[in-house]
């Protein structure tokens, strides 16, 4: 029965296909934030690697920090943002709709609005940092000067890619093609 409820995103034996239909869609977004940090965990294993190898040459890599450091970065935000779209993130999983029944949609709600309303601000923000580094040409203090806007711009990347997993996760339950848990039941 685990894996039956275990992914949100099943749109079949739904009681409202045109919001299946929405979930499905958010969810592609979902999918793509864990593909982005798939490749950003192998850009970042490689750099770090790269780095080690310079440095033990005595060749500079001063670069490689800059590289390591956008790359941690993209990969917390976009990588929330995949959490969230499983379910796994922290907030899924300390959330008070795990723990009553019939209650249940009434939290996830609650727990809906808090969250989303948490990451439009957070885009919003995240937003004015990226284009504010963006107008004054920001860019870092090393031999390289990798442009500051690159990473800037995770914040409201994946901000806005976690709001739309919440949003998957919401029309998911109320298409009821998904549990207001996404804990599986025993």
């Amino acid at each position: 029965m685990s894996s039956e409820r275990s992914s949100l995103s099943h749109a079949g034996n739904t009681r409202r296909p045109a919001l299946a239909g929405a979930a499905a869609v958010f969810g592609w977004v979902g999918v793509a934030a864990g593909v982005i940090a798939a490749a950003i965990t192998l850009t970042l294993t490689a750099s770090v690697l790269l780095g080690i190898t310079l440095r033990s040459m005595s060749i500079d890599n001063s670069w490689t920090y800059d590289l390591d450091n956008f790359a941690l970065i993209w990969l917390a935000f976009v990588g929330a943002a995949y959490t969230g779209y499983r379910g796994s993130h922290v907030t899924s999983g300390i959330s008070l709709e795990h723990l009553f029944g019939r209650g249940a949609i009434v939290l996830a709600l609650l727990r809906f609005v808090l969250v989303a309303g948490f990451l439009a601000v957070f885009v919003y923000s995240g937003w004015t940092q990226f284009h504010s580094s963006w107008m004054f040409n920001e860019k870092t203090l090393d031999i390289a000067q990798w442009p500051v806007w690159v990473a800037k711009l995770a914040l409201p990347v994946g901000g806005a890619a976690w709001l739309a997993a919440e949003i998957h996760k919401l029309l998911a339950l109320l298409a009821g093609s998904a549990p207001a848990s996404t804990e599986p039941a025993d």
